[in-house]
Formats: structure tokens, C-alpha cells, sequence
């Protein structure tokens, strides 16, 4: 993959680091860290199905249930208050991402992932006993400052506690338990659908991974960086032994201390630094994979899943056990990305995943073209097992590719200073897209109708071709040196070798002009002295 080795410079000092031995105290911590996804991943598996509820359709969207006589199979669902409830909580979250931003630097990472956990649990507690839709929303959005909180800090507060040789496999939990937040809203989802009650239920369990986080937050670490990064330093050093298991931590703590000093000397505020063009190599990658992550089309399965079954013919019953069929595969492949990730890489996955997910959208949309009837939506028994196939196929290259991959990724490439920032603003790119999906997807079936299904392997196609060639491979890289493989790759490294010069060019000038001044007021001095010496 393109990429390249790493090039000596401060750090670079990953051959002496203790690697010491994996901790009951890491894994908890893995465990806790990873929780912030089992909050997104339930609320994206649980609005899918509640949706799909009649009751729910008729004490808060009788238009939709009015209009499933009246539309064809692929507009029956096209309601845009419907989809605001889904995706309002994405808008929400852009918001959570950026004020978690500004907490994960001032208060930690353990504190901020609390706050997250707050915000969720306080969402479930106003949506479940909802009466009409202005509660449902206001529930959805206080529910969606938390996911942006959790989904910024997660992924976060994992990259740096993980040993950097383990990295790719712990942070890839996070991806994991999204999946099993899914399956198990998708399970609740096919057991509550045939109680009146069912959808509240099912709305108020979301407290129950919310408490769970917010418990095991206060049980765990605050992480090393963060602590050297605002002075504690001799605490970062006893969590590190602490989560490392060996008493001999000093040459990591070193690099984190450098990266300290390197964070503290930069008096630009993170979020403008950011959008400066010393970081625009690592700007334009988390912003690109972040909006893959969304435009490989897997939100428009996840999210309306029952919905799209039901529309090709299939009965609600049916159409929410095929849901539980692929979060059940979802969850099974994640764990290839786990166990592999770190010998394989992150661009392996990623391009793979591209190939073969793009083959899997082009194989939908030529059946349904072919095969389902638009008035009815009815397709022949044997084409829509296929179909179920090659939709479990198209997950399993999500979940060990475009899930979990750029938000590893994205957690690594930042250096400290900006590290924070550049964690929220891939979660604020990712919300927005996931919003605009979410808000459009039914719109653009009813319009496009087996178009989308091409329109994301087209995107698909680019993906893969952008991956290969621009993403550095950052697997067995300390997350303090990573900056190296961006000086070294191919098209990156011309790019910041050019910033480079024009910042020496640019001192040297400034250098010259202090001299220059220094000069001028010397012989302002020698001039007035020689004017004012008296006549002999």
C-alpha cells in the first residue's frame, strides 16, 4: 500500500518502548472506551425498527401508515418528518462532537465520556413516555449530544491508552460494540413488536448502555497523554505502569512528553491549527474517510432495513428478522477486522471492503431492476433470499472495512495539539453525512429507486482508488510518530516538504529583517552621537 517506513526524527523510539503485558486494567478500560459505541450502535439499531411499528405510525405518523395503500413499493416510507426523526439526532450530535471537543482537552477524556453517557440516558428518559412528536424530537436530540460526545471521545481516549503494537485490535472494538448495539436493539426490536407498548420499551433500554458507561467511566484511568498534556505528569507516569504492567515506561512517557511540549509551545488554538496548512495532509484524511464511511451506503441499510424488505415484499415480521440476520453477520466479520487489523493493516481492509462492497451494490441494484415489481414490491422467493446474501456479503466488508477503519484511522493521525479537535470534527463530517442520508435515503429510493444502489458503487469504486494511493498504512506505528509516515508518503511529504521550506524561508526572512533593523538603529546611534560631538 502507499505509505512508506518512518523517518528518524524526535520520537522514533517505538524499538525501546516496554511493551510489558496486557492488564486487567487496559482491558477494562478497552471495555469502557468501547461502550461509547454500544450507545451509538443501539440508537442506530433501535429507530430503524421502532419506525416499522404500526402503533408507533399511528400515535405519531398516521400519515405514513394512511399512505402505504396509496404509494408504490418504493415511496411508502418517503415521509420527511419521519426521517427527521431518525436523522435529527446526527444535527444534534455534530454539536456533542464539538463540545466534547473543548472537554476532552480542559476536563479528560474519563469526565467527557461521562457527560456523553449523561446526555443519552436523559434522551431515553424523555422519549420513552412520549405523548407526541415535539417530545420524541427534543428526547432525540438531547439523546444525539450524547452520541456525538461518545463517538468523539471513544475512539479518542482507546487509540491512547492501547499499546501502540495493539492499537489497530483495541481501538477496532469500538466498531465491535457498535455492532453489538445494533444486534441487540434489532433482537428487542423482533421480541417487542407485537405489544401496543413494545416501541416504548424498546426506546427506554437505551439508559440501560448509557449507566453502563457512565459506571465503568468512573471505574477507569484518565488517559496518560492527557495527563502529561496539562501537567500531571507524574500521575500519566503511574497510569502508564498502571495499564502496561512494567515498572519501566520511561521512553514512552518520553515521546508523550514531547508531543506535550510540542502541544503547549503551540499557542494557536486547536481548531485553527487544524485548518492551517501544516496539517493538511492529516485535515484532508479524516475528512475523506469519514465521508466514505457514510457514502459506502451502509446507513441505508442499517437505518431502514426493515423498511427496504418490507418494501420488496417481504412482512414486517419478516422484514425485522432479516434485520436481526445482518446485525448477527455484522457483529461476526467485525472480528476479522479485530484479529487482523494489526498484522494485515488499515488500507488492506479498506480497499478490499471497497471491491467487493461495490460488487455487492451493483448485484442489488441489477435484481431489483430486473425482478421486483415497482407497484407491488413483490420479488420471486428464491431472488430475495439472494438478495438477503449479497446484502449480509455487503455488511461483512463494513465491518471489517469502512466501519471500523476510519475512525481508527482518524484517532491516530492527529498529533496531541490537535488531537481532540480532529477527533470531533471526523465525528461532526460523519454526522453530517449520516444526516443527510438519513434525511434523503427514502427520498432518493423513491426517486432513484434501484439507482441508489449504483449511485453508492460508484462511490464505492472512488473509495477504494482514493485509499490505495493517498492513505498512509499506519499499523505498528507509536500514535506519537505517526506524523512521520505523512513526511514520508509519496504525495503527502512533497506537501508538507513544501510548507517546510516556506516556514525556514519565512524565518530566515524575519531573522534578516531583525538584523536589518538591529543595523538601523546602531547607525541612528552612531550618527546622533557623531552630530552632537562639539567643534574643536
Amino acid at each position: 500500500m502507499a505509505g512508506g517506513a518512518i523517518l528518524s526524527g524526535p520520537g522514533g523510539r517505538s524499538s525501546q518502548y516496554n511493551r510489558g503485558r496486557i492488564t486487567f486494567s487496559v482491558l477494562l478500560a478497552c471495555f469502557v472506551g468501547a461502550c461509547t459505541g454500544l450507545v451509538f450502535g443501539y440508537d442506530i439499531g433501535i429507530a430503524g425498527g421502532v419506525i416499522s411499528y404500526p402503533d408507533f405510525q399511528r400515535r405519531f405518523f398516521p400519515q405514513v401508515l394512511e399512505a402505504h395503500a396509496d404509494k408504490d413499493a418504493f415511496c411508502k416510507y418517503n415521509d420527511p418528518l419521519l426521517q427527521l426523526f431518525v436523522s435529527v439526532l446526527f444535527l444534534a450530535g455534530i454539536v456533542g462532537a464539538f463540545l466534547g471537543s473543548f472537554t476532552a482537552k480542559q476536563w479528560g477524556r474519563r469526565p467527557t465520556m461521562m457527560l456523553g453517557g449523561l446526555c443519552f440516558l436523559i434522551g431515553a428518559v424523555l422519549m420513552a413516555p412520549a405523548v407526541h412528536v415535539a417530545m420524541l424530537i427534543i428526547g432525540r436530540v438531547v439523546m444525539g449530544l450524547g452520541v456525538g460526545i461518545c463517538v468523539m471521545c471513544g475512539p479518542l481516549f482507546l487509540s491512547e491508552l492501547a499499546p501502540y503494537h495493539l492499537r489497530g485490535a483495541f481501538n477496532t472494538q469500538f466498531q465491535l460494540f457498535i455492532t453489538i448495539g445494533i444486534l441487540v436493539a434489532q433482537c428487542i426490536n423482533y421480541g417487542n413488536q407485537n405489544y401496543e407498548w413494545g416501541w416504548r420499551l424498546n426506546l427506554g433500554l437505551a439508559g440501560l448502555p448509557a449507566a453502563l458507561l457512565m459506571v465503568g467511566a468512573a471505574l477507569v484511568p484518565e488517559t496518560p497523554a492527557h495527563l502529561v498534556e496539562v501537567g500531571r505528569e507524574e500521575q500519566g507516569r503511574q497510569v502508564l505502569r498502571r495499564i502496561r504492567g512494567a515498572e519501566d515506561v520511561e521512553v514512552e512517557l518520553q515521546d508523550i512528553k514531547d508531543a506535550a511540549v510540542a502541544a503547549r509551545s503551540t499557542k494557536v488554538n486547536p481548531w485553527r491549527a487544524i485548518f492551517s496548512r501544516k496539517f493538511t495532509p492529516q485535515l484532508v484524511t479524516i475528512v475523506a474517510l469519514q465521508v466514505f464511511n457514510q457514502l459506502d451506503g451502509i446507513n441505508s441499510i442499517m437505518f431502514y432495513a426493515p423498511q427496504l424488505f418490507d418494501a420488496m415484499g417481504s412482512g414486517r415480521r419478516e422484514a425485522l428478522m432479516t434485520h436481526v440476520i445482518i446485525g448477527a453477520v455484522n457483529v461476526a466479520t467485525t472480528f476479522v477486522a479485530v484479529f487482523t487489523v494489526d498484522s494485515l493493516g488499515r488500507t488492506f481492509w479498506m480497499v478490499e471492503a471497497s471491491a467487493h462492497m461495490m460488487a455487492c451494490e451493483v448485484i442489488m441494484g441489477v435484481l431489483i431492476a430486473l425482478k421486483m415489481d415497482p407497484v407491488t414490491g413483490a420479488i420471486p422467493k428464491d431472488i430475495t433470499v439472494g438478495l438477503i446474501v449479497v446484502v449480509c456479503v455487503f455488511i461483512a466488508g463494513h465491518a471489517w472495512g469502512w466501519g471500523p477503519m476510519p475512525w481508527l484511522v482518524c484517532s491516530e493521525v492527529q498529533p496531541m495539539h490537535t488531537r481532540a479537535a480532529g477527533t470531533a470534527l471526523a465525528t461532526i463530517v460523519n454526522f453530517i453525512l449520516t444526516f443527510i442520508i438519513g434525511q434523503c435515503f427514502l427520498s432518493m429510493l423513491c426517486s432513484m429507486r434501484y439507482g441508489v444502489f449504483f449511485f453508492f458503487a460508484g462511490w464505492l469504486a472512488f473509495m477504494g482508488v482514493y485509499t490505495y494511493f493517498l492513505v498512509p498504512e499506519t499499523k505498528g506505528v507509536p500514535i506519537e510518530e505517526i506524523e512521520y509516515k505523512f513526511r514520508n508518503h509519496w504525495a503527502w511529504g512533497k506537501l508538507m516538504a513544501k510548507h517546510d521550506a516556506a516556514q525556514e524561508a519565512k524565518v530566515v526572512d524575519d531573522i534578516a529583517d531583525d538584523l536589518a533593523a538591529a543595523r538601523g538603529t546602531s547607525s541612528c546611534k552612531v550618527d546622533v552621537a557623531k552630530k552632537g560631538k562639539p567643534e574643536m
